[in-house]
């Protein structure tokens, strides 16, 4: 895929941020980019300037995930690639409607059910999905995955981030063994200046000022995202950083956890 004229790319997370910087990119280099975002007002002034039809949806509300599927499935023919990049820590911590932990939810509950209803369109495609480094320090077993969709176990927000990301690249890898005509792969997009800190509020914000010559940018992030959506080279199943093959977690291709979590989640989207 080493151009990307007349490729549908869906890109998830487009309001602000890596998101809308990969979605400018893409459309520069002639991929059919189909923006979604959760702000619809962000998300419509990124449409009109890129003059494309794009969707806004709430992670934290599964219905809006199957609505979105749907008007996915009823107007694309195909889909070249999915840039699963939504995702984060949301300022309302409670439980969502679907009785979730929302960092789980938004960061891998969702994406995942948006992948797993797309999967028709996806064949001879691609999932690029943007991870985070420190899904690297996180940890799950067996015998702690029935407690991952409702409790953070005292665990402060950014390492119960960590483990939605680790979960939701098992997940990932684990639709990459269902359906093996879809390349797999995610990556690391850098400490963005973006959203850096943002969920520790005031704080947050003062470190941010201060960090902020050792960010990366949003563009950078979003050339990682590109690199990947674009490149011949193998892919499959890795983990990126910087653009190289990096070593993430080895619980990431534990095909037990793999298959646990994915039934995990089947019942909690049932709900």
């Amino acid at each position: 895929m080493s151009s990307l004229d007349g490729k549908i790319v869906v890109i998830t997370g487009a309001s602000s941020g890596v998101g809308a910087a990969a979605a400018r990119e893409l459309r520069r280099r002639g991929a059919s980019v189909v923006p979604v975002g959760r702000s619809p007002q962000k998300t419509a002034a990124l449409c009109a300037e890129l003059g494309v039809r794009g969707h806004s949806v709430d992670f934290t509300r599964l219905d809006e995930v199957r609505r979105l599927a749907h008007d996915l499935l009823s107007t694309l023919p195909r889909i070249d690639v999915l840039a699963a990049n939504a995702g984060g820590i949301p300022a309302d911590r409670q439980p969502t409607s679907s009785g979730i932990e929302p960092i789980f939810q938004v960061n891998t509950l969702g994406p995942w059910l948006l992948m797993r209803l797309l999967a028709p369109r996806l064949t001879g495609g691609r999932v690029i999905a943007t991870s985070s480094r420190s899904h690297t320090g996180a940890t799950l077993s067996s015998d702690t995955l029935a407690r991952i969709s409702t409790s953070t176990a005292g665990l402060g927000p950014h390492k119960v981030y960590a483990r939605a990301k680790l979960a939701s690249g098992i997940l990932l890898r684990e639709f990459g063994r269902r359906h093996p005509q879809v390349v797999v792969a995610d990556f690391h997009p850098g400490i963005i200046a973006s959203d850096f800190g943002r969920y520790m509020g005031a704080a947050g914000a003062a470190l941010k000022v201060l960090a902020a010559p050792f960010l990366d940018t949003p563009a950078q992030g979003a050339q990682r995202l590109v690199h990947l959506a674009m490149g011949e080279h193998d892919i499959h199943g890795k983990y990126f950083v910087s653009n190289q093959p990096a070593a993430g977690s080895p619980l990431l291709n534990d095909c037990t956890l793999g298959i646990e979590l994915w039934t995990l989640a089947e019942r909690l989207a049932g709900r």
